[in-house]
């Protein structure tokens, strides 16, 4: 990691600024909600300060890799929160930044279930292998690839459908 030199609250800075794109853009894939993906990122940080001690991490890889699957699990999480509760998205009154084609794709993919969502995700935005994503969400590496080629079919399809 960095240099241990580094006062704790530095280096805690660096690690938030360098991966809480991530880890916002790992919680909306499954809750699609700005609100509630925000509130998972504290949570993950929260959790890596309060627990930072009692971890230890090879590399910085090994630290992305921990700080995506307990954004997954806090995202799971309030997901079967949020589902209990009933709760209305406030989306399209708080996403107006989107661009046109932003909303696009957004629309394409908010048509996948969330674990199709989460592999798209994993695998072309973040650039991860089946092996290291099937590590992450603890399947074999063999249903990532196929849940891969299931999502390009279903992407396939909604795409074409909107061209008519």
């Amino acid at each position: 990691m960095d240099d241990e030199r580094i006062p704790a609250g530095v280096q805690f800075e660096k690690i938030i600024a360098r991966h809480a794109d991530t880890v916002f853009r790992v919680a909306y894939q499954y809750l699609r909600n700005r609100q509630d993906a925000e509130d998972v990122v504290q949570e993950v940080f929260l959790s890596l300060v309060q627990r930072f001690r009692q971890l230890s991490f090879n590399d910085d890889e090994h630290l992305k890799a921990w700080i995506i699957r307990v954004t997954i699990n806090k995202s799971i999480n309030a997901a079967k929160y949020n589902a209990r509760r009933r709760t209305e998205s406030m989306e399209t009154s708080v996403l107006k930044s989107y661009d046109k084609s932003s909303w696009e794709i957004d629309d394409v993919l908010s048509k996948l279930s969330a674990d199709d969502r989460q592999i798209i995700y994993l695998h072309y935005y973040e650039g991860y292998q089946a092996k290291d994503i099937a590590s992450f969400l603890n399947i074999a590496e063999n249903a990532v690839h196929k849940r891969l080629s299931r999502a390009r079919a279903r992407l396939k399809k909604y795409l074409d459908e909107g061209d008519d």
